[in-house]
């Protein structure tokens, strides 16, 4: 850790630690997760108890950052809030982005004996769903290898562009689930991806091959060699219905994300 990281995480821990309600205060993003740059901004998780959650929660202030406590030049801390029972439902039931959030990080501060062993719990990556991820995936990319070829065909450039995006993303899934890896959301996609031991040959240059000259031809050749990577062929999962259920009917299940509403 930069040393000005150090002295501005110090100064922050000083001012909030005497808080009341606040129990625990973690490190995590890059820095944590070891990918910071020397003026990476700093990331912190306040735990604090159920009343100021919920009181956080009604005033929408669950994220903030200050800009007045770093002691270098353009730094900030990036600050979540979050609650013991928050942290237990991303345990049983939390997205691969919930659990990612903490991995890595770094109790800097705390007054919860068992809170360590939560953290752990949070980060287990969800085994028993791995065949299911594989079909699920492997159908959202042979999905978007199909919108690709239309977008082609109706010159649809928006289409093209976010179709390889897809690609990208769900032959990654792919790859990260077969590691049992947990997806860290998008910024982090590729440094994560760097670090599976488990995916075909020259993967990483072969998505930035893909974004810098795709043709119909490339596409599906990538797309191929990601199915047999998993022993899958185009016929070996049912993606239409697969790709009805997750992304054209998941508002029966839930709301939807926002980008459908």
């Amino acid at each position: 850790m930069e040393k000005h990281h150090q002295e501005s995480i110090d100064k922050f821990i000083a001012i909030y630690k005497n808080d009341p309600t606040i129990l625990a205060i973690l490190l995590g993003g890059s820095i944590a997760h070891g990918f910071a740059q020397t003026d990476a901004d700093i990331d912190v998780c306040l735990i604090v108890d159920a009343a100021e959650f919920q009181r956080r929660k009604a005033a929408n202030t669950l994220a903030f950052s200050l800009w007045d406590i770093c002691t270098y030049d353009n730094g900030y801390i990036d600050c979540k809030v979050a609650d013991l029972d928050f942290l237990t439902q991303i345990a049983q039931h939390g997205s691969d982005p919930a659990r990612y959030a903490f991995q890595d990080c770094q109790v800097l501060f705390s007054k919860l004996d068992h809170l360590q062993k939560l953290l752990t719990q949070i980060v287990v990556y969800p085994k028993d769903k791995i065949d299911e991820r594989r079909k699920r995936f492997a159908s959202q990319l042979l999905a978007w290898k199909w919108y690709y070829s239309e977008a082609l065909k109706k010159q649809n450039t928006y289409l093209v562009f976010l179709s390889l995006q897809k690609m990208v993303l769900f032959s990654s899934r792919i790859v990260l689930n077969e590691n049992e890896l947990l997806y860290p959301y998008h910024k982090w996609l590729l440094k994560v991806l760097e670090t599976a031991d488990k995916k075909p040959a020259g993967f990483l240059e072969k998505i930035n091959n893909l974004f810098e000259n795709h043709t119909l031809e490339r596409v599906n050749h990538f797309c191929l060699e990601v199915l047999a990577f998993i022993n899958f062929t185009e016929q070996t999962v049912d993606w239409p219905n697969y790709f009805l259920k997750d992304s054209e009917q998941n508002w029966l299940a839930h709301e939807p994300p926002v980008d459908d509403l």
